[in-house]
């Protein structure tokens, strides 16, 4: 069972082993190679067969938790010993500290939106954007073009009891979802996004790696509410019977077998630090 780390806390060995995982996983040419997790998020982005899986909509979080664990063994299948470290945005505010090092992320882009020029993803021969919604084939990144979610909003959002309501999408007005994914105030996963720019702010945005980091920090906040509000499967709504959204024992494309459900209860799997 893995252990998730914060970003700010990981070894120089740790950050390196990443690194490698990361860049083995981009240089395979078949199968669920990097590219093919950026593809997947790009179909997956809006509405699939009139059913929206990975954004506003109840799965936002349930279908990126298995997102993040298909990516976590695809990293493992060459170091077992790499996780996906979590950006924790409400203590790491800045563009040149923890994860925008040079021995992790890098740094910002050039120019107000321009490729990314420190660390190892840095210029088109480090890290080619080969998929992508844009024709940059060097990393971009355009930092702190808004404000970063504080403490204080993440635990008001915690404190919300309700996980998701009618409508179920993103005019949703009560829930803990709506807000934790950002269309209603506060703002956590969107806003994050956006602070980031470049790639992270298109529906291509798992071209930069610190989308990992920052979707592991959105897991890690829906733990920490399941922790709260129990991590069973009458904690997930809706339970049945809604159109056009993936509903507790629903299947979550792209995979076959899994549900919001199967992945309710991560303890198992993976734990966070």
């Amino acid at each position: 069972m893995g252990v998730r780390k914060s970003a700010r806390n990981l070894t120089s060995g740790e950050k390196a082993a990443f690194v490698a995982a990361v860049k083995r996983l981009k240089a395979q040419t078949t199968g669920r190679n990097y590219d093919w997790f950026v593809t997947t998020h790009m179909t997956y982005f809006a509405s699939v067969g009139g059913i929206q899986y990975a954004h506003r909509s109840p799965s936002f979080l349930p279908w990126h938790r298995q997102y993040l664990i298909e990516f976590e063994r695809a990293l493992q299948a060459f170091d077992a010993t790499v996780s996906i470290p979590y950006w924790d945005w409400t203590v790491d505010r800045s563009i040149t500290g923890a994860p925008f090092t040079a021995d992790l992320m890098g740094g910002n882009g050039s120019g107000g939106n321009g490729p990314v020029t420190t660390g190892p993803f840095a210029g088109s021969a480090n890290w080619r954007i080969t998929a992508s919604a844009s024709s940059s084939t060097s990393l971009r990144r355009a930092m702190g073009s808004n404000t970063l979610p504080t403490a204080a909003q993440v635990t008001s959002v915690l404190g919300i009891s309700a996980y998701d309501a009618a409508p179920w999408n993103s005019s949703a007005t009560s829930g803990m979802r709506n807000r934790m994914e950002g269309w209603q105030t506060p703002n956590l996963h969107n806003s994050a996004h956006v602070w980031v720019g470049g790639h992270m702010g298109q529906q291509d945005s798992p071209n930069d790696p610190v989308f990992w980091l920052h979707h592991c920090n959105i897991d890690r906040l829906w733990s920490q509410w399941q922790t709260r509000w129990g991590f069973d499967s009458s904690r997930y709504l809706p339970a049945a019977g809604t159109p056009g959204v993936v509903d507790l024992n629903e299947t979550m494309q792209p995979w076959t077998g899994v549900t919001p459900a199967t992945v309710l209860d991560h303890r198992n799997t993976y734990t966070y630090a």
